[in-house]
């Protein structure tokens, strides 16, 4: 069986380092020209061209480190799996070169807004955003960026808290920020905390999808460091959201303030729902609709479980939070006989269904509310929370998941009685490979490796194409962030007994949104890389 194992091993490997040689080879044709080790965001799978976005008329070939994290995690495990120095120096070079010509003050000039142009050799940013920093649940490898550079990677998340951070009593902060116009006095840390109640008024927008990023920066920080003032403000963040908890249903929202924007609006859910959903009276921190609570149950919740594993003991509230909202929003929100999360009130009251009277924010006047189901990211989240609680509500939920994705039955508990996996599955997402062996970690069973095994498989053959990795063969775009080579990566290390040994995964994403010329505000996701044709 260990023979068998390595030798799949063995595959998974050569296909990644085959993929990896690829872009390196279209990467080094393209530095012999401009001398610029930054590689571009995408390419089009056929013709190898790399991904153009229109601009006012310019065209700009993207450039955003943001939006290649998994890409250098990708990198610098092949190099620790095959010990071939080269992937580990071309990820090194890219965030040096960042932390040396892509500063925008202490921040770096990426994100959702900010991107730079191979071709112009100039930074640029979405012109209907302005030069604005924002990270989403992007969960940079900063693990990488201080083995780069110590001093610069603490810059960074000093910098990130300082300017997007509005008022340090209350945390209330911006999704949107630029360097500070005066530097903080003493450290950025040395700030009065006051947070009193919940769904405060304010300007920002406290969004848990940024405020994750905020407290990850921060938790990682104290990892490399041990500066007790940066664990301290990354509990403290993460603790706002805990205070939304409904005190009957346990269910956090999506963000702690209300937010008012002068001249502009004011809270969404007040707008649409105020008057349909009067009895509840509904604020934005109450309502969430699926995919909110795929952030705070998914993203979120497996950024704070990989820290609070990372940070050890101070890292436990971290992962009681997670675990928290998992039992909260499974026991409330999930339907394992559907596979399916509904839209709620954290007061617990369904909202599928609901024809909207009025248009806003969450959809169009007529259309109804809508569940979604459960993917293989949010399998994984439970089988990571289920792991380190072992609460029995959070495996019926995992039970659930995996038959909605068609991996068959995990049984009745961790020791596999009634385990039924179907192994002619066809699913090839590579989170249901970090699913997988998250459950291989709780049961310690080889059939969740071999089942992972098969999917990686499914990986391969429905997605590598042109040397590139595609969700399917429709899909004419590939992302240079594809999280398929990483799970590939993950799964070998697992074969042969050192996945221990590589950097942390936590689910993060990304994505470029700005003004395209014909089509306005659009993000890169949806243009390029979910694209099908035929």
């Amino acid at each position: 069986m260990q023979t068998s194992r390595t030798t799949q091993a063995d595959r998974f490997i050569h296909i990644v380092k085959q993929y990896a040689d690829h872009v390196l080879q279209l990467h080094e044709r393209r530095r012999e020209k401009d001398g610029l080790p930054l590689f571009a965001d995408g390419f089009h799978a056929e013709t190898k061209e790399p991904v153009q976005w229109l601009s006012e008329g310019e065209t700009w070939t993207l450039s955003n480190l943001a939006s290649q994290q998994n890409w250098l995690r990708t990198l610098y495990s092949l190099s620790h799996i095959t010990g071939e120095e080269k992937y580990r120096s071309a990820a090194k070079d890219t965030v040096d070169y960042a932390f040396k010509h892509l500063r925008y003050g202490s921040l770096l000039h990426w994100g959702g807004h900010l991107a730079y142009d191979l071709a112009g050799k100039r930074t640029v940013y979405a012109p209907d955003k302005g030069p604005q920093h924002e990270l989403k649940c992007h969960y940079p490898f900063y693990e990488l960026m201080y083995e780069v550079s110590p001093e610069e990677t603490r810059a960074y998340i000093e910098a990130f808290w300082d300017s997007h951070v509005l008022d340090w009593s209350s945390l209330e902060f911006s999704r949107h920020g630029k360097p500070a116009a005066e530097p903080s006095e003493g450290t950025v840390w040395d700030r009065d905390y006051a947070p009193g109640d919940p769904f405060f008024t304010g300007t920002g927008l406290t969004f848990i999808n940024c405020g994750s990023d905020l407290y990850y920066a921060a938790g990682q920080l104290y990892r490399f460091t041990g500066d007790e003032k940066a664990l301290a403000w990354a509990k403290r963040l993460n603790g706002r959201y805990g205070d939304t908890r409904n005190p009957v249903t346990g269910m956090s929202g999506y963000q702690f303030s209300i937010s008012v924007l002068p001249g502009v609006r004011g809270d969404r859910a007040v707008e649409q729902f105020g008057e349909q959903l009067r009895a509840h009276q509904p604020v934005e921190g109450t309502l969430s609709v699926a995919r909110q609570i795929h952030t705070i149950v998914g993203k979120a919740g497996i950024s704070r479980m990989v820290l609070a594993e990372s940070l050890g003991e101070a890292g436990k509230p971290f992962a009681e939070s997670a675990v928290d909202d998992l039992l909260a929003y499974g026991r409330y929100a999930y339907e394992s006989e559907t596979n399916l999360m509904h839209p709620m009130l954290t007061n617990g009251t369904r909202l599928t269904g609901l024809v909207m009277e009025r248009s806003g924010y969450y959809g169009k006047q007529g259309e109804a509310l809508q569940a979604m189901s459960a993917d293989p990211l949010l399998l994984w989240s439970y089988a990571m929370g289920y792991r380190l609680s072992g609460e029995p509500l959070l495996w019926e939920c995992v039970r659930g998941m995996a038959k909605g994705n068609g991996l068959g039955d995990p049984g009745l508990d961790r020791t596999g009685e009634g385990r039924s996996l179907d192994y002619a599955t066809d699913n090839p997402n590579p989170y249901t490979v970090f699913a997988l062996l998250e459950l291989y970690r709780v049961a310690g069973q080889t059939d969740y490796l071999e089942l992972a095994c098969i999917v990686g498989e499914n990986i391969i053959r429905q997605g590598y194409r042109h040397g590139f990795f595609v969700p399917s063969e429709r899909h004419p775009y590939a992302k240079l962030d594809s999280i398929a080579p990483l799970a590939l990566l993950h799964l070998a290390a697992e074969c042969i007994g050192t996945r221990h040994e590589l950097p942390a995964f936590c689910g993060g994403s990304a994505f470029f949104g700005s003004a395209y010329d014909g089509l306005g505000h659009i993000e890169d996701q949806r243009l390029f890389y979910l694209r099908t044709e035929g």
